[in-house]
């Protein structure tokens, strides 16, 4: 009788392509994982101190109303709200969209600094305000230095920092200070002083140590050295403000500054709460795998040696112990909402929170600045005791 055997020249041969198959797998993917952890230093960790590119092009232009021509599809020229337009030496401030025909918009218009001419390049942009306060508000500031970590760092201090409670602003990654004149007005009705900061690696400001952003791993320490200086000016007690990247500032501050007991309210736009989440959906728009994603972010740790969960502020939110008045869009295509989602259902008792709808990145006051101007001053007026 023959017994059945296994043709094991035919089984050596499969063996082998499969063992190669998997090799060449394997080389793909480490390819496709250190290609895309370049991408990943390159678009979330190199500074960049470059402007947004001007976009559009202006086809009329006259004192309540301006056309432009716009790239074909959506985007911020036909989103409703209150935004900037910006030109080469110009500044104006447009409203409700009147009508999009043809890539060219026509919106509501007021010239703030000249009138753009006709084939004049432009951008749309959300620091609806120019400038410094005085010119976009009238209100009277000081250009002060603190000393922290890196060096000296410059500052407003508008209001004249005669008040219990100062408002310290942090603007996002590659941001500018200009990203706090919207809200100014506002603070100042609340009746208190606004310190607004640069931090590491902006213009002007010593850069990191590491070359890099680091999401508040750093940083947090020239937000501390801000609170110290408004305590040192007189303050009684402090609100620290954060926009995108700048809320992971103030988290980060609030976990490890022993400052953080002269907190008396905490203000998030739209903040980055969790990097890995931020890079995941980057990828995801990519349409990449997630064992890509997961695979490339442990390639760029080992790389440039970054620690993803040191970027996290989810996990430790029960330390947190001041009140919190949070914003974030649910159309929001930079930063997670379900992030702003997660830190309030996990602390209902602290978070007042404003999800707002269809608002992209750090556009909750441009779509409703009076509603977002109304809920700031309510807040800073409750924990300021007033």
């Amino acid at each position: 009788m023959k017994l059945f055997t296994l043709p094991f020249h035919n089984f050596g041969r499969g063996v082998a392509v499969a063992v190669i198959a998997v090799a060449v797998s394997g080389v793909v993917l480490l390819g496709v994982t250190w290609y895309y952890s370049g991408l990943i230093e390159e678009g979330a960790f190199k500074i960049d101190l470059d402007a947004d590119e001007f976009d559009l092009e202006i086809v009329t232009a006259s004192d309540d109303r301006v056309s432009f021509g716009h790239p074909s599809g959506e985007g911020r020229w036909v989103q409703p709200g209150t935004w900037g337009l910006e030109w080469e030496g110009g500044f104006g401030q447009v409203g409700d969209l009147l009508s999009d025909d043809d890539d060219v918009a026509t919106r509501e218009f007021t010239p703030v600094d000249g009138r753009p001419e006709p084939g004049t390049p432009a951008r749309l942009t959300r620091e609806a305000f120019p400038t410094d306060p005085l010119v976009a508000h009238e209100l009277a500031f000081e250009e002060v230095i603190f000393t922290g970590p890196p060096g000296e760092l410059g500052a407003w201090l508008v209001g004249g920092g005669d008040d219990d409670t100062w408002v310290i602003l942090v603007h996002g990654r590659a941001g500018e200070r200009d990203e706090a004149l919207r809200i100014l007005p506002a603070i100042e009705r609340a009746g208190m002083s606004s310190l607004v900061i640069d931090y590491r690696n902006d213009a002007g400001a010593p850069e990191d140590p590491s070359g890099y952003y680091l999401y508040g791993v750093t940083e947090w320490l020239d937000l501390e050295a801000a609170v110290r200086y408004a305590l040192d000016r007189g303050a009684e007690s402090v609100v620290p403000y954060g926009y995108s990247m700048g809320g992971g500032i103030v988290m980060s501050f609030l976990y490890n500054s022993p400052l953080a007991g002269s907190v008396a309210g905490v203000v998030l736009d739209a903040p980055m709460l969790d990097l890995s989440r931020v890079i995941d959906l980057a990828a995801s728009q990519r349409n990449l795998p997630g064992f890509v994603t997961s695979a490339a972010r442990l390639v760029t740790e080992q790389r440039f040696d970054i620690e993803f969960d040191d970027m996290g502020y989810l996990d430790d939110v029960d330390q947190l112990a001041t009140p919190i008045l949070l914003f974030h869009g649910d159309s929001d295509d930079k930063i997670p909402v379900e992030t702003s989602d997660e830190l309030a259902e996990a602390r209902p008792d602290l978070v007042t929170y404003e999800r707002v709808p269809d608002a992209e990145h750090v556009h909750a006051w441009n779509m409703d600045p009076e509603r977002y101007e109304s809920m700031v001053e309510s807040f800073l007026s409750a924990v300021s005791g007033g």
